[in-house]
């Protein structure tokens, strides 16, 4: 997957968490997730429960936000992309419609000390679109 190596390079992602999938530790509490099969609206929780389960080990810390970065083929709207488990995990998507080249994110500001996301989704879509912003949480993937 270009897009991955390309992402861990520029970002630059050197952590890898010992996971059982590719977990890389951008700073404290974020954690960029690739994510290899699609992600589509019905199969969006079991993605989450997946991760919830994975990410509460004490390779993690307990609160934390995952940045998780995928295919799809569904279209979304920019809050159909963010999740909090309403204990200590955020989880946001940001999704890549390769057909379409089309690409689904949120780069919204949550106010929750360390947990913020906005600037790893945004460094993530410079890298693959060369813009920061978007509007209504889609841009263009520049294949």
């Amino acid at each position: 997957m270009e897009i991955k190596s390309k992402i861990i390079k520029e970002i630059p992602l050197v952590e890898k968490v010992d996971a059982q999938l590719e977990v890389y530790l951008v700073d404290k509490k974020r954690y960029v997730v690739f994510w290899e099969d699609i992600i589509n609206k019905k199969n969006m929780m079991d993605v989450l429960e997946h991760l919830t389960r994975l990410t509460s080990t004490s390779a993690f810390s307990e609160w934390k936000t995952l940045i998780i970065v995928g295919r799809t083929k569904d279209e979304f709207k920019k809050g159909d992309l963010f999740f909090f488990d309403n204990v200590s995990t955020f989880a946001v998507f940001y999704l890549i419609d390769e057909e379409t080249g089309k690409i689904y994110m949120d780069d919204s500001l949550i106010f929750t000390i360390g947990l913020n996301y906005r600037k790893v989704v945004r460094k993530i879509n410079k890298i693959l679109t060369g813009q920061e912003k978007i509007k209504n949480g889609q841009a263009i993937f520049n294949q």
